[in-house]
């Protein structure tokens, strides 16, 4: 319904460990109300998981799961 952004979860594939949880700020594709969103790409989440390692993110160390904020600018829908 676009009330939150769109989140994705990334996974170590060799060596699972903690979970990187990413909140977009755009909302998800099948919105019910038709709001305009873009998809994420591959490029889009490298990007997120660079920002990750460098806020600290170690994928392959157990733990619970790392959370990256990238809603800034995202305005719900009413």
């Amino acid at each position: 319904m676009a009330w939150t952004p769109c989140t994705f979860a990334v996974e170590h594939a060799d060596t699972p460990g903690t979970t990187l949880v990413v909140t977009t700020n755009q909302p998800h594709l099948s919105n019910w109300i038709g709001r305009e969103a873009k998809p994420t790409l591959p490029s889009d989440v490298s990007q997120a998981v660079e920002h990750a390692l460098r806020e600290g993110w170690t994928p392959t160390a157990p733990g619970s799961s790392f959370h990256l904020d990238l809603s800034a600018g995202f305005t719900p829908s009413p």
